[in-house]
């Protein structure tokens, strides 16, 4: 399930588009299947009373909140997705360049036709999801710990409290969810 909910959810956290919105529609809950019923019955719910919309007015609804809650927001962002907004309160911080080192250790580097920066939730779910898919263990749970999970929580937690069209308050919900059992999950290996 973990290689799968990273996955998904880089894709949910990713600015969308018109594939994506189409997807959400169309083969998301089959992919979700993971979660537990509350959680697919809460994202059906948003897909059932937005589903007469048409494909363009559907994919706005999506595009316009991300915007809202993720990009340009006046008089501020209210989530900046970026872990050096929330660990240091500056864009490209230093958590950023560690973010970016460990991307390199593991042989990934940040293609030139990404615009956005390395420590967006996406991206460090993508890096997730590539380190479970190749068995790097002990890189995922590092990086769980010495980066996402230190910042991932309050910027759910904002998600939550300014989300307006209950997407992404629901997946943002999921996430810190899945992160707290995580860091149980771990603590328990340790003991």
């Amino acid at each position: 399930m973990t290689k799968e909910f990273y996955h998904v959810f880089s894709l949910v956290f990713h600015k969308p588009d018109r594939e994506f919105a189409s997807y959400l529609r169309d083969g998301f809950i089959e992919d979700v299947n993971f979660l537990d019923k509350a959680a697919i019955s809460n994202f059906s719910t948003f897909l059932n009373k937005n589903r007469e919309k048409d494909e363009e007015k559907f994919y706005e609804i999506l595009a316009v909140e991300y915007t809202r809650l993720f990009t340009t927001a006046i008089p501020q962002v209210p989530c900046p997705p970026y872990e050096s907004m929330y660990r240091e309160d500056v864009i490209m911080g230093d958590s950023t360049l560690s973010v970016l080192d460990f991307y390199n250790r593991s042989g990934l580097n940040v293609v030139e036709k990404f615009h956005d920066l390395a420590d967006h939730v996406a991206v460090e779910l993508e890096f997730l999801y590539y380190l479970t898919e190749n068995g790097f263990t002990a890189e995922s749970d590092s990086f769980m710990k010495e980066h996402f999970s230190k910042w991932v929580p309050k910027f759910c937690e904002d998600v939550e409290t300014n989300d307006r069209i209950g997407f992404y308050k629901h997946a943002a919900r999921i996430l810190k969810d899945f992160i707290n059992i995580e860091n149980i999950n771990k603590q328990k290996e340790v003991k």
